[in-house]
Order: structure tokens, then C-alpha cells, then sequence
């Protein structure tokens, strides 16, 4: 009998073990987990004063740090100066890696499928290929079952990644945020990440109604295109569910977390800050209280930008260069990583465009 069950070696379940098992090094816990490979791709983060130091309470590294980027859409370019602050990329392989390797000594570790769960009146019942166990309660960051979301007004945020090699040397202190592309039918954009003078990821993005990874692929090519570059090093590929619906959600003994659990913020996807601050929020929580809490009013503020991009993405593209033109800057970084101020709630009302988000608003 385990104590803790956790299915997926995901993120936010080793972020989570991360913290939890420094106040609750007694606990008897096993990972199953499907495979011994761990997917390859970048994720990214807000970091600077007032936000949570990653590197200080998880170990891990940025592979690269800008404190400069860029949002350009057909009608103005942006350059910012972000720091204090910076946007810092990380090597999820290596993140996954690290967290994992500090947690080695006090979980074990298998690597299976699982192909049921059954929740009783006191354990958790699991089967898998080769095993069955039991445990008091059960954490997956894997889907155990779909959502039934109440909102059909639902994005995905879809998205077709290569890292080159140039040939030329390129700029390289400042990430691209958003590029926009023209598209009356999705928010579209190219995301482009460098890393150093001959490398470079280049990432196209589409929020859609539905997902169209071919004609994806296709605007990705052309935007490959217009670099001279040696070599492919790498490819990544995934889809972000964007709703205000898809919630954390959990039984007397299953608790899910990650993208089933409601962690990616609706507006944007970003994740890693929400799971990382909640794990240290709950360090000392009973597993039987755990839950997680989305901020109200900016639950609802994404509720107003997703409907925007839903109703008008030909226009969406106004939204984010008006609030990334703002002078204070350090305002949307803080709302953007969940933690803002009310007077940073009012700023970021002053600088989105108030005929798109009122309309939004009444749909």
C-alpha cells in the first residue's frame, strides 16, 4: 500500500513531489509512468522581482535569459527593455531531468501503463500492464476522464516548432514574442526564440476553433524560409486547450493536475509559474484538502480576452501590442505571471483596446 500514487512524471506532479515531500518525507510514494523518454521541447516563463525564483526554490536553469523583446503586428513594431524582469526559455528535458533527480532517493519509480483507476471508499485502486497497486490517494497529471466543458466558445492554442542552425549570425539578446501574421479566421503568430548567434528556435502559433496542424505546417515552412539556416536541430509540435471551463477537479482521493487539472492559464497557457507556486502554496496541505484556486477576477479577465480572440481574431493582434506598449511594463509581466496588484488590474484595463473588450464583454 502507497501512500501516494502519481501517474505521469509529469511537470507539475515533480514540482509538486518536489515540495510536498520536504514537509512529508514519510510518505510512501510511486511515479507510473509510460515511458522512459522524456519529450523534447522548450517551455518558458516570466522571472524578476516579486515573482517566484525557479532556480532558487527548483534548481533549475534557464538555458537562455532576454530582458529584451518584441511584439509587431502590420501596423507598429514594439521593442521593450523588460528588466528587472526577464523571459527566461527552459530545456523541458532538462527541467523534467533535474526536479526528477532531486526526488530519486524518495520515490520509486515505474515505468508501465496504466489501464485502470478505481477509486474506493478508503484507496485508490490502480492496473496496469504488468502490476496492480494501491494507494491512499492518487494524483494524475494524465486525463483519467474528459471534462465535460459547459462553454463551447473554446480555443486551442496549437503550435509547429524547429530549432535551426543559421548560417549567417543573427541578433540575439531579443526574443520575438509575437509576430503577427495576417489571418481573419485565428490569432496568428510566429514566436522566435534565439539562442545564441547560429541557433534559433522559430515557432508558429495559432489560437483556432479547431486545430489545422497541415495549414499550420505550411505558414511554419514559409516562415523557415526566410532563414538562411545549415541545419534542422530540432522539432516540437503540441496543443494548449484555452478555456475558462477546464477547471481543477478532484474526488475524495483523485486529484488532477497539469493541463486536466485547470493549471494553464486560459489567456495564454502559461503553466509553469502557476504549478510551481502552487506546490509551495500547498506544501503543507493534507492531501485530502488539496485543491487548487483559480483569482477570480483575473479568471474573468481571460474569460473577456479569450471571447475577444473567439469572436474577433482579424482584431486580436491590437490587444497585445496595445498592452505590450504600455509604460509600465512591469504591470502586464506581473498579470501575465499571476500574481498582479489591483493597481496592475487597473493598468491592464486602461491599455486594452475598449471597443474590442466591451464587445467581448456582451457577446
Amino acid at each position: 500500500m502507497y501512500d501516494l500514487i502519481v501517474i505521469g512524471r509529469g511537470l507539475s506532479g515533480l514540482l509538486f513531489l518536489k515540495q510536498y515531500l520536504d514537509t512529508h518525507s514519510d510518505l510512501k510514494v510511486l511515479i507510473i509512468e509510460k515511458s522512459k523518454k522524456i519529450e523534447s521541447r522548450y517551455i518558458s516563463s516570466w522571472q524578476g522581482p516579486g515573482l517566484l525564483d525557479l532556480k532558487k526554490e527548483y534548481g533549475i536553469h534557464a538555458d537562455k535569459a532576454y530582458k529584451k523583446i518584441s511584439i509587431r503586428n502590420e501596423e507598429i513594431t514594439i521593442n521593450k527593455n523588460i528588466s528587472p524582469y526577464s523571459y527566461n526559455t527552459y530545456d523541458y528535458k532538462h527541467v523534467i531531468e533535474t526536479i526528477f533527480n532531486s526526488l530519486k532517493d524518495k520515490v520509486e519509480i515505474i515505468y508501465d501503463q496504466v489501464i485502470s483507476v478505481k477509486e474506493m471508499y478508503n484507496e485508490v485502486n490502480v492496473k496496469t500492464k504488468k502490476h496492480t497497486f494501491k494507494s491512499q490517494y492518487l494524483i494524475s497529471s494524465t486525463s483519467l476522464a474528459k471534462q465535460t466543458l459547459k462553454n463551447n466558445k473554446m480555443l486551442f492554442q496549437y503550435f509547429v516548432g524547429t530549432k535551426i542552425q543559421i548560417k549567417d549570425n543573427h541578433k540575439h539578446d531579443t526574443c520575438q514574442l509575437m509576430h503577427f501574421l495576417q489571418s481573419n479566421n485565428e490569432v496568428l503568430f510566429n514566436y522566435n526564440l534565439p539562442f545564441d548567434q547560429k541557433s534559433i528556435l522559430i515557432e508558429t502559433t495559432a489560437f483556432g476553433k479547431k486545430v489545422h496542424f497541415e495549414d499550420l505546417e505550411k505558414i511554419h515552412k514559409k516562415s523557415l524560409a526566410t532563414f538562411n539556416f545549415a541545419k534542422i536541430i530540432k522539432k516540437e509540435k503540441g496543443v494548449i486547450p484555452m478555456s475558462v471551463d477546464h477547471k481543477f477537479h478532484r474526488t475524495a482521493r483523485i486529484i488532477n493536475i497539469g493541463l486536466d487539472g485547470g493549471f494553464a492559464r486560459p489567456s495564454s497557457g502559461y503553466m509553469l509559474l502557476r504549478a510551481a507556486q502552487w506546490s509551495i502554496i500547498n506544501r503543507n496541505t493534507n492531501l485530502k484538502d488539496l485543491v487548487f484556486k483559480e483569482k477570480k477576477l483575473i479568471s474573468f479577465l481571460d474569460k473577456i480576452f479569450l471571447k475577444a480572440c473567439y469572436y474577433y481574431p482579424g482584431l486580436a493582434s491590437s490587444i497585445f501590442v496595445k498592452l505590450f506598449n504600455s509604460n509600465d511594463i512591469a504591470s502586464v509581466i506581473r498579470f501575465l505571471a499571476d500574481i498582479p496588484k489591483l493597481y496592475d488590474i487597473v493598468k491592464i484595463l486602461m491599455n486594452t483596446p475598449k471597443k474590442i473588450m466591451i464587445n467581448a464583454l456582451i457577446k
